[in-house]
Parts: structure tokens; sequence; C-alpha cells
């Protein structure tokens, strides 16, 4: 997009296209098309601009370039759109014409895009000229934001550094990919042109400014948005937003027409919508590409010893591989809790711990599911909390595995934590299974522990370990916080939560326990560690709201900020459950889906209905 351009400029911004047009042919063969649309509303200089442009058109044999000439300045989304309506190509790529591309920028983007069809914007790498990193991956703008990214004085600038710094996701790690990026940089926009075409284009309401936040808001609606660090750019940037009271005003009035559009204060309105996509996505592509599941999940004659088997999550496992007409044993505390029948037997042991004698619970069995443990603890008692945890979580687990491989077994399944990998992820940047673990308390530092010496173990006797970090579970019986939120929902309480713009993941107890059981048999599962959730992130706005539905009782949310929030709980001092709520905790399920073909079988709606219904009958 052209207006009275700076010619020596452009020809650099031109060479660098061709240069990365060239390598990016090196891969195969690309029709590389480009199109210089000029705003500029002056017939002399776009007679020369065509001038200029037919002698240089020998200087980049791998394009084929036009000069367009839009109906006069009709502003920056306008004028994209003209070429937008009529392209016909796979990928569409929007650029300032003082942005330089890296020689392997291309080369890199089709190559991400081609790995990663859910993807329908990616944004790039931006650098200045002096080798300075841009962070212009940004969240969505509210009125508070715009008015002290443009007005407001550095004072007040330096005491809203926290808020500027958010916006700006300076929490992120621009070394590493960044998912849903909520308003990527206008500068350098690589898209799928059937998502862009699908989403209309630019709106053509904007003249200039907010466009980017506009359609990268839209693009996640239909699409993931994503920062990709090998893809870099160079922009020779000058920030004229604020030069005269002229493009003041235009930023104003832009400004505005994005907030009318999408509101936001001081907190941008939470959107669930483009989770429920990339959750959709997720399941077509785990149905293209997965790895085709077992039928069986073990011989008839097999069986699978289950610890904790009375517990909340031990219970559904129980059940379900019985569904699948496994021969379960589990192994309970107090047998009367749990009756045999069908090919599920109880085995009661009163106390587990380092010394317990398995050989009795082991015997005849091919697989172990290791449930039984000591968990997490809002408030401790513990003189030595670690000690205790490894007690139970390190010791006796390494006990019942090194028996188990004493005695045959072919599989220990172990349940860890997500807590292994750490307690908080920035918007965007999700914790996955290959991620150096970085637990903060007890417990997640015993679970650590825990698979440290059952890979050690399996190294050592060939045993076929399998590791499963869940997040948070939920489901008919759940306990805890959980519990707490929906006995709010139900009294109607109103609940100051209605602006939290975090993302976290959950797993449904149903879906935990399918995970579970395809583990068993999977031939690629040995040796593995898998994160588990129902691969859809929800703001606690937005599970407030979907548990409210699930319970017929819509929640009563006020958006109050964050920074409001923040404050008020550092006044009564409860700044740590404060800091809970608003934290994100986001896991990438992507390695689970790609390796054993799995699909979380319940959708996060079905669950929390299930979880509900359960919740009501019993009078809770």
């Amino acid at each position: 997009m052209l207006y009275k351009p700076d010619l020596a400029t452009l020809e650099r911004t031109l060479l660098a296209l061709q240069e990365a047009g060239r390598v990016a042919k090196e891969d195969g063969e690309r029709f590389l098309e480009l199109t210089l649309v000029d705003n500029s509303c002056d017939a002399a200089l776009h007679e020369r601009l065509g001038q200029w442009l037919e002698a240089r058109r020998a200087a980049m044999p791998d394009w084929t370039v036009h000069l367009l000439r839009s109906p006069g300045n009709v502003g920056y989304g306008r004028g994209n759109n003209l070429v937008i309506e009529a392209a016909r190509s796979d990928y569409h790529l929007v650029v300032n014409p003082d942005l330089f591309v890296a020689p392997e920028s291309l080369r890199e983007t089709f190559r991400f895009l081609e790995d990663h069809p859910e993807t329908g914007l990616l944004t790039p790498a931006v650098f200045g000229e002096d080798g300075e990193r841009h962070y212009l991956c940004k969240r969505h703008p509210t009125l508070l934001i715009m008015f002290l990214r443009s007005f407001s004085p550095k004072w007040l600038q330096s005491w809203f550094k926290p808020t500027l710094a958010e916006f700006e996701m300076l929490d992120c790690d621009y070394d590493k990919p960044i998912y849903d990026v909520e308003y990527p940089t206008g500068s350098c926009m690589f898209f799928r042109t059937s998502v862009l075409q699908r989403i209309k284009g630019f709106d053509p309401d904007y003249f200039l400014h907010y466009e980017d936040a506009d359609i990268g808001r839209r693009a996640l609606q239909v699409a993931r948005v994503v920062y990709v660090p090998d893809v870099k750019v160079v922009h020779q940037w000058a920030r004229d937003t604020h030069r005269t009271w002229a493009s003041r005003l235009v930023t104003v009035r832009s400004g505005l027409l994005y907030w009318r559009k999408w509101g936001g204060v001081f907190s941008s309105n939470p959107d669930d919508a483009f989770s429920r996509k990339s959750a959709s996505i997720g399941r077509a592509q785990a149905a293209k590409t997965g790895a085709p599941r077992p039928i069986a999940l073990t011989d008839p004659g097999k069986i699978v010893l289950v610890t904790g088997a009375n517990g909340f999550i031990g219970k559904a496992v129980c059940a379900d591989l019985a569904s699948r007409d496994c021969h379960v044993r589990g192994v309970v505390r107090h047998q009367q809790r749990m009756d045999s029948q069908g090919r599920f037997e109880c085995m009661s042991m009163d106390e587990i711990d380092a010394n317990t004698d398995w050989s009795a619970a082991l015997d005849g069995v091919d697989s172990v599911i290791h449930l039984a443990a000591r968990v997490h603890l809002m408030r401790e008692t513990a003189a030595n909390p670690l000690a205790e945890f490894r007690r139970t979580n390190v010791a006796l687990t390494l006990n019942l595995a090194r028996q188990a491989a004493a005695a045959g077994v072919r599989r220990f399944i172990f349940i860890s934590s997500i807590k292994v990998n750490g307690e908080v992820t920035p918007v965007g940047q999700p914790f996955n299974a290959e991620d150096v673990p970085h637990p903060t308390d007890p417990y997640g530092i015993s679970k650590l522990e825990a698979e440290q010496g059952l890979l050690a173990l399996a190294a050592e006797t060939g045993l076929e370990v399998v590791i499963i970090r869940p997040v948070l579970v939920y489901g008919p019986g759940v306990k805890a916080n959980f519990h707490s939120m929906m006995h709010w929902l139900l009294k109607g309480w109103p609940l100051p939560l209605g602006a939290l713009p975090n993302r976290r993941s959950f797993v449904a107890l149903e879906n935990l326990a399918d995970l579970i059981a395809l583990c068993v048999q999977h031939p690629a599962a040995a040796n593995q560690i898998f994160l588990a959730s129902d691969g859809e992130d929800l703001s606690i706005s937005g599970l407030l709201r979907r548990t409210g539905a699930a319970l017929g009782k819509p929640a009563r949310l006020l958006p109050v900020p964050v920074m409001v929030l923040r404050g008020g709980a550092r006044l009564v001092g409860q700044e740590a459950v404060m800091q809970r709520l608003c934290d994100s905790l986001q896991v990438d399920i992507s390695k689970t889906r790609r390796v054993l073909g799995w699909q979380p079988p319940v959708d996060v709606d079905d669950a929390l209905r299930e979880t509900a219904e359960h919740f009501r009958r019993s009078g809770a």
C-alpha cells in the first residue's frame, strides 16, 4: 500500500522480497505475484511511479509485479481490499513499503503454514534497522490503553507500566511461538487467503490505525493467529501517529470505532469464541492425521491394577476400563466403599507406603495405573511438606514400580501433575510435554522426582512407563474450588470476575479416563510423557458463564477491572487467592493427539452439563 512513497526505501522493500522469493523457490516452484496499490491521488505521481517500476522489473525476475491505482486516498483497509477481493492465491502477504523481509522469511512462512493448516494468520518477529527487537504482539486494546499510549504524559505511563507491559505481551518469550495473538502487527501480515476472504478482508470503516487490531480479532474467530520467531523482518519504523493534530484525530476516530465495535474500557471483554474454534480445529486435525486407535485395550485374561481406585479419578477410570471389558483390580483403603462386580474386583489395603508388599496385588497383572498420591493441599499443616510428599509420591511409587517390574508387569502408567511444568504460563505460550520442568511447590517437586525415578527404572528393567500430566480435573463429584464455584453460581451471587482476560486449561473426568485407557495398550505410549486437557482453554469469566448455563443459572458477573481486583485483594491480605484467579495456565496437547491419535471424546459444554447435573442431584 503506497501513499507518496520514498522510492529509495520502496526499492529496498522490493529487492528484499525478490531475494526472499528466490530462496522460497528452492523448496519447490512457487508463483509469486506482487501488487502495489497507489493511494496517492496524484495522476502525475502515479505515472512516474509506473515508469520507475518498469525500470526495475528486471531486478525482480521471480515476481510478477502489478501497479494498481486506487480511486482516491481510500484508506489503508479499503486499498488492500481492492486486491484481496480478487485474489486467487493460497497465501496473501500484506506488507508496508518500509519493511524489509529477511531472505529466509517467505520460505519459513510457507513451511509453517503448510505444517499448521489451522493457522490463518502468521505474524513475524520484527526488528529495527539497529537490530533492536520491536515487541509488536499485543493484547486487545482498551480505552485506557489507547489513552495511555497516545495522549498520556510520561509520568502517567510510568505509573501504568505493568498494564502497558501486559498489553505488549512482555511476559511472553519472543524467542518462542506465541499462539492466538489477539493484536498482530499490521506492518507485515501473512494470511491464508481463504481465511482472509472468509472474514472479508479489512473493515473499510477504518481509514488508518486499529485496522490490524480489528482484523486480528476477526481472524481469531475462524482460525489461529500465530507469532513465529523464525520469520524475521526489519521495519524502518517512524511513529507518525501523534506527529500532528490531524493524525491524532485519525487515531482517535479509529480507536473509538474499535471500542464501539468490541468494547473494553479498563479490561478487554473476554472472548472465548477463538478457544472453541481452536478446539474444533484440533478435533478436525486429529481426525485427519491421528494414528489409529487400538480396538481391544488388552487381552481378556490380563489384569489392570488401579491404585487409588475409590478416589475421584480412580472410580471413573475403573468404570471406563470395565466398560471396555477389561479385568480391573482396584486397590482401595476401605472395602465397603466400592463393591466388586463383573470384571471389577476390589482389594483392600489399609495402609500403603514405601515398604508395602504388593505381590498379591500384582499377581497376574499386565498393567498398573498408579493414581494413589498425597495431593496438593491449600492449607498445609505438615512441618516438612516436601518430606511428606516424597514419602508417598516418590518412595511409595518407586517401590510399587520396582515390584511391578520384578513381577513381569508390562506397563506402568503414572498420573503425575501439570505442576511439574510450573504454575503459570503467559497467555499464548502454553506448556508442552518437551518443556524443561519447573515445579515450584513440594507437590510438584515430588511428582517430578517420581517421574525421573520411573524413567530411570524403565531404562534399567524394560518396564514400559507412561507419564500423564493432567491439568485441573472436573466432572461429577468434583470438590474443592470447582465445587465452591458451582455453589456460588447456584446461589446467584454476583461475582466481580467478568473482566478477567486470563486463559486456563481444564480436563473433564471422562476425557482423562479415556486417555488413561488408551495408554494401557497403545504401543506408541511406552516411555512417553503426555499432557492432558480438553483441548479448549477458557477465561475464568468464560468458565463461569458456561458453568452457569449448565446449571440453568446464568452467571451474574461484574466487569471489575483486574487492577481494582488486585488492589482490593492486597488490602485484605488475599493477594495469593487473587493471583490464582488472575493467572493463566495453558497446555498444548498436540503431542498427545499426534502420537496417540487421541481426541477428547467429550466437549467442554457436555462435560460441564454432566458435572452440573450431578451437583444438583447431590443437593450440594
